[in-house]
């Protein structure tokens, strides 16, 4: 996203980026059941939501979607293949994480990914979109593919229903790449900032 920012604005005299933090016990894997699982506004096509929709009957598990499908302007987008659940409070998205298999969010932006961190401390196997903040987040504990490809995204879930041990690696190494973003660390770097700014000694 800095870079983004550098591209758009031009050179800053000074930056830095401070990830997103979330605590690891907040929610934590449980019994994995057979279904994917996201959570976005649908209306939002920067999270990409309806290419998991086109998708979702050519899967042999069901997907389930919380979030909005009412845009503010008063439009509904429809769900026509993936279950929505609507908008949950955040104990019931983390009761989700925990039953969920598979979180996929093939996301055309993201600038950090939260419900992508929550999902990996929930020991989801990830499937996110193929973009820079995401690919730096998550390295090799995901799967990535292109947002505008849906046949892609079909092609990587089949592949992960498929193969069990494939899937459980992969979960076990969102796990471990998600606990690295604890909200010390997030604090932390900020307090380092603001200390740098007001000519603080650390």
């Amino acid at each position: 996203m800095l870079a983004a920012l550098r591209d758009h604005y031009g050179p800053f005299a000074a930056a830095q980026a401070i990830p997103n933090g979330c605590q690891t016990q907040w929610v934590s894997p449980g019994a994995k059941e057979p279904f994917i699982f996201t959570a976005g506004r649908v209306w939002d096509e920067a999270k990409n939501i309806a290419a998991l929709d086109h998708i979702a009957s050519h899967l042999p598990w069901p997907v389930y979607v919380a979030g909005e499908t009412h845009h503010p302007n008063g439009t509904a987008v429809p769900l026509r293949y993936t279950i929505g659940l609507g908008h949950l409070p955040s104990e019931e998205v983390a009761m989700w994480l925990r039953r969920a298999t598979i979180f996929a969010l093939p996301a055309r932006y993201e600038p950090f990914g939260l419900s992508a961190l929550e999902a990996g401390l929930a020991g989801c196997a990830l499937v996110l979109g193929d973009i820079p903040s995401l690919r730096e987040v998550w390295h090799d504990a995901a799967m990535f593919v292109p947002p505008e490809q849906p046949a892609a995204l079909e092609a990587v879930l089949l592949d992960l229903i498929a193969d069990t041990p494939r899937r459980c690696h992969l979960a076990h190494g969102a796990r471990a790449r998600a606990q690295q973003f604890t909200p010390e660390r997030m604090a932390q770097g900020y307090v380092t900032l603001y200390r740098q700014l007001i000519g603080t000694p650390g």
